[in-house]
């Protein structure tokens, strides 16, 4: 298997749970994951080629020794807590029962106790988070790496929306403590991770603050979460929108007349172009609010023609 063509396959139980990694620990972890095939019925002892992590992750590791030391040390000892809060139950594993580091190759056995979270997902009907290794590892920022696998649940979901409660967000990023003034949190992480997040892979989405007797933030609505180059629902509505718009008159000030639409084009800065029916010509609207008060002001026109007659 290519390390190119690797793709995490997780269960949403694990992407939901309370991670204590850091930014490398979490790559590797990521990585190690990606090792697993969908097709596995239990776990297998994986090599990891230190340089192939920093290569993918553009990170040095010109002491591969001391870097893999420092990495196993840290890593042998994180566990994932599993809760059931109706049953009040908790169960708590360790990730790893060897880790070995050789010659460049970190080998690990993964805890056979945690095989539900990554084997027969698809067999066992688990819901699962899935996406491109390569695209995980152009993140540089440990809560961007989370925030992007919170929402790839939803990317090609019906349920392309998700709220999270600021108290239960915090928690999953591991700052309970930090950031406690809501401005700074929006400034430090919503707002970063979203620009960093959107720069380096293709997930898109919006994100809002939900307040409480409309001041205190209390949760934070992601909303339209999907691939670019894929459209959102709202998206799709307003492609719909415009193609019916086709065939409609519209008042161009440009010209200061009245024109039958052929076509209706958004363009990247947000404009519109309006394509006349009759020879092609091309008029731009600044916005959607606009072409929608042309067209009205077409239809009022109409109105008012008809009644005189």
């Amino acid at each position: 298997m290519k390390t190119k063509n690797l793709k995490v396959f997780q269960a949403n139980t694990y992407t939901m749970s309370k991670q204590r990694f850091n930014l490398n620990e979490k790559r590797v972890m990521q990585f190690i994951i990606a090792k697993i095939k969908p097709t596995d019925t239990e776990f297998k002892r994986y090599e990891i080629p230190i340089a192939e992590i920093a290569d993918m992750a553009n990170i040095s590791t010109k002491n591969m020794y001391s870097f893999a030391k420092t990495l196993m040390v840290d890593m042998i000892t994180k566990f994932i807590l599993l809760q059931d809060e109706e049953q009040q139950k908790l169960k708590a594993f360790t990730y790893f029962t060897d880790l070995e580091y050789q010659s460049g190759i970190l080998t690990v056995e993964l805890n056979r106790n945690i095989h539900q979270l990554f084997l027969q997902l698809r067999a066992t009907k688990t819901a699962f988070t899935a996406y491109e290794l390569t695209e995980f590892m152009t993140l540089s920022s440990n809560h961007a790496q989370r925030i992007y696998e919170l929402l790839k649940q939803y990317s090609k979901s019906r349920q392309r929306e998700r709220t999270i409660e600021l108290v239960e967000l915090r928690d999953l990023l591991d700052i309970s403590d930090k950031y406690k003034l809501y401005a700074d949190f929006r400034k430090r992480i919503l707002e970063y991770t979203h620009q960093h997040i959107e720069e380096n892979t293709a997930l898109r989405y919006k994100w809002k603050g939900i307040t409480k007797r409309g001041r205190k933030v209390v949760a934070i609505k992601f909303y339209e979460i999907h691939e670019a180059g894929k459209e959102s629902p709202s998206e799709l509505q307003e492609q719909a929108m415009l193609e019916n718009y086709s065939k409609q008159e519209i008042y161009v000030p440009e010209i200061n007349n009245f024109i039958i639409i052929k076509k209706v084009e958004k363009n990247k800065d947000g404009s519109y172009t309006v394509l006349d029916n009759f020879d092609g010509t091309a008029y731009t609207f600044e916005s959607l609010k606009l072409l929608q008060e042309m067209i009205a002001k077409a239809v009022a026109q109409n109105l008012f023609t008809q009644s005189e007659d």
